[in-house]
């Protein structure tokens, strides 16, 4: 079996190009310029892969996140295209081009999925996140990390504050009624942790008045709507930095919080921001030595279990999680790792988990051997040659 595999600077892909070889696959690598061509509307860039197609025998064509040009390209040579999308919200995937028959799109938001099927696309498949149990184990035998990696509570990601990220930076031309209606409703999405509420709250006049000062347009293969873009792509992201800034401020109050981020973060005084760390060689290091790990999940996943919790469950770290209802049926909650509702509870278990070691590293041990049973990269290409090679198109 022959897969052409589209490379370009994403999570994972060593992992699962090792996989797919481990199954007795040959993959060879094809350079996908994502980040500096257009991949929704490029004809250069289809008809290139396309004479690649036919210059070669390939069972199937493989890339993480999904993308309009290389299925077109695929459907055109009559060449199955598997993707498996990562990113959440992305764009591309709101293509007409996902319907073509060729396609094997795996997500691993079972909302997401959901919203696809419910949209007659039955070229989507459910698949969940996974972690390199194999690799984080060997980083574990290296011996014990430094002071750096050690942490009573860690959190490695992004604040969202960042002003690039601040949505509310594009309102500045927005009448205060509009402001204050938008700052109420991420509010309300910030109290709620179970369930997506703000695109259904973006009422006609808001959206109207939304345009008038940070307009978008759809290309004309889209079909997610404008309110869609706005929660999803805006709204949801200044909700995660409310989130996120207001836990770590929170549990800074009584513990000892490291943040590992590129960003300056002024705001946050008491908690110990450690700067970027490197996700291959030194994010394993964090949550294997961290106490507790937190996940303060984007928001515009839905129901989905984000890679940072199979990272940190796969290298033997304790879980302290919001909720996301995807963990039902995946995982126990209190066996294999445990989550909170809203802030109070985050803080009552933090110190709860700080001061009871026995139980912390019980659950550590049970989400991990969870993990390396049934959540591996090995586990999910299986999965995937299953779906894609066992189906005629």
């Amino acid at each position: 079996m022959r897969i052409l595999f589209l490379k370009w600077d994403s999570f994972g892909q060593e992992y699962i190009e090792q996989g797919f070889k481990n199954a007795g696959c040959d993959t060879e690598d094809f350079s996908w310029p994502f980040g500096s061509e257009d991949m929704r509307h490029n004809e250069e860039l289809t008809k290139k892969l396309e004479k690649h197609l036919r210059n070669g025998r390939y069972s199937f064509v493989f890339s993480l996140n999904f993308f309009p040009t290389a299925a077109e390209a695929c459907f055109e040579c009559g060449i199955k295209y598997a993707a498996w999308v990562y990113d959440s919200p992305f764009m591309l995937l709101y293509s007409d081009t996902a319907v073509l028959h060729t396609n094997y799109i795996f997500l691993f938001d079972k909302s997401q999925y959901e919203e696809f099927r419910q949209h007659g696309i039955d070229t989507v498949y459910y698949l969940p996140m996974a972690a390199p149990v194999e690799y984080y184990d060997s980083l574990a035998l290296s011996g014990a990390a430094d002071e750096r990696y050690q942490a009573d509570i860690s959190f490695v990601g992004s604040t969202y504050e960042e002003e690039r990220q601040n949505f509310m930076q594009w309102l500045v031309g927005a009448d205060e009624h509009t402001k204050g209606y938008l700052e109420g409703i991420i509010m309300m999405q910030h109290q709620i942790q179970a369930g997506f509420l703000l695109e259904e709250l973006l009422t006609a006049d808001i959206l109207k008045k939304l345009e008038e000062v940070c307009p978008i347009s759809l290309e004309k293969d889209e079909w997610e709507s404008k309110a869609w873009i706005y929660a999803n792509y805006f709204l949801a992201r200044r909700t995660t930095a409310i989130d996120r800034n207001t836990a770590l401020r929170i549990l800074a109050g009584s513990f000892a919080v490291k943040l590992f981020t590129p960003q300056e973060t002024p705001k946050l005084k008491d908690v110990r921001n450690m700067g970027p760390v490197d996700y291959q060689t030194e994010m394993p290091l964090v949550f294997q030595n961290s106490k507790i790990n937190l996940n303060i999940t984007l928001r515009s996943i839905h129901t989905g279990i984000p890679l940072r919790v199979m990272d940190i469950m796969g290298c033997g770290g304790f879980l302290l999680t919001d909720y996301q209802a995807d963990f039902d049926g995946l995982f126990e909650l209190g066996i294999d790792y445990d989550c909170y509702m809203d802030d109070a509870e985050l803080l009552e278990k933090a110190e709860y988990y700080l001061t009871h070691e026995e139980e912390r590293k019980r659950i550590a041990r049970n989400g991990y051997e969870k993990v390396k049973a049934a959540h591996t990269y090995a586990h999910r290409v299986k999965t995937i040659l299953d779906t894609v090679m066992n189906d005629m198109v």
